[in-house]
């Protein structure tokens, strides 16, 4: 199984978090606390006056994913979309991308939203559902989200913390049974459910110009508690040391919780990407973005590497994946 064939969109207009700061702070809300758990300098937005999507967003990645690889839009079987932000619920926007990409017809598409560790589970499935393909067979996960529409400007944690992007990458069954996915363990902690809310009352009483709500209670801390608990576990159950790891993707929501993992394991630092504080918290595709900027900007993996995958999502939910290259 190959995770490969990775691509990055994001809107050309860039907000510098400098003057999101500054306004708190004229309203004398530090920000310093959240500027050192959250670690952010800039962030990509859709400017109001666009008519940029989070679907347009999701086409590009899409295609930049295709045009690089030099695969075929005829030569992918399975289309996700994955989103916590969709432009559309009926039909699924896996249908969109697949009509606009002209794919052949048969072709599975579908949606998910699982928020912030909705590319997490979707590798997930779909490798266990490639499993049982011919080699040769393709999925193409796209991840989008325009969070600027949803997000409450006057919230010091959503008003500079994420990103509206597209990220896309192809898994494919190649025949290879000795790589791809390993193991994966969940873990479900649903008291935290009302914490972050869109619609703040859901959809039977949605009103135009809603907005999310985030109680800061929600820090993360319980899946950073999670991953503490259970990470050797994880890796003794399949006969692997953390010396064996040869990267480390974890979640991009807070470069302080990624450090607590960090010095709690002694993990070297060149082995845990953090690029958020340049691209802005892009959601879902998080640790698959640090994978790309990784394999761009510092080394390719090699077959046989071992890649330990750490995310979350609100909630919350989870997860630990140990993925072979």
């Amino acid at each position: 199984m190959k995770l490969h064939h990775t691509y990055f969109y994001h809107p050309d207009f860039v907000e510098d978090n400098t003057a999101v700061i500054e306004h708190f702070e004229r309203r004398e809300i530090s920000m310093q606390k959240i500027q050192n758990a959250l670690g952010r300098a800039e962030r990509y937005i859709v400017p109001e006056n666009s008519s940029e999507t989070t679907l347009s967003m999701a086409i590009e990645a899409a295609r930049g994913v295709l045009n690089e690889s030099n695969i075929s839009i005829l030569d992918i079987d399975v289309i996700i979309f994955v989103s916590s932000s969709p432009e559309h619920h009926i039909p699924c926007d896996a249908i969109q991308i697949h009509h606009e990409l002209n794919g052949k017809p048969d072709t599975l598409c579908y949606d998910m939203n699982a928020n912030c560790i909705g590319a997490f589970i979707a590798l997930d499935q779909v490798s266990k559902y490639l499993k049982g393909t011919r080699p040769g067979t393709k999925a193409l996960v796209v991840c989008a989200e325009k969070f600027s529409r949803i997000l409450d400007p006057d919230n010091p944690i959503t008003a500079f913390c994420l990103s509206d992007s597209a990220f896309a990458f192809i898994v494919e069954n190649d025949g290879d049974n000795t790589s791809g996915l390993i193991d994966v363990l969940y873990h479900t902690d649903s008291s935290f459910c009302n914490t972050v809310l869109y619609p703040p009352k859901g959809n039977s009483e949605h009103q135009h110009g809603d907005l999310t709500t985030w109680d800061r209670i929600f820090d993360g801390m319980g899946s950073v508690n999670f991953a503490l608990e259970n990470i050797s576990l994880f890796l003794k159950r399949n006969q692997i040391s953390l010396e064996q790891i040869d990267l480390f993707l974890f979640s991009q929501f807070s470069i302080k919780n990624i450090n607590i993992i960090r010095d709690y394991f002694q993990l070297p630092e060149e082995k845990i990407p953090f690029y958020s504080k340049e691209l802005g918290y892009t959601g879902a595709s998080s640790p698959f973005l640090a994978l790309d900027r990784y394999q761009k900007e510092v080394k390719s993996l090699k077959k046989g590497d071992y890649i330990l995958i750490w995310t979350l999502g609100t909630g919350y939910q989870a997860g630990l994946m140990l993925w072979k290259y």
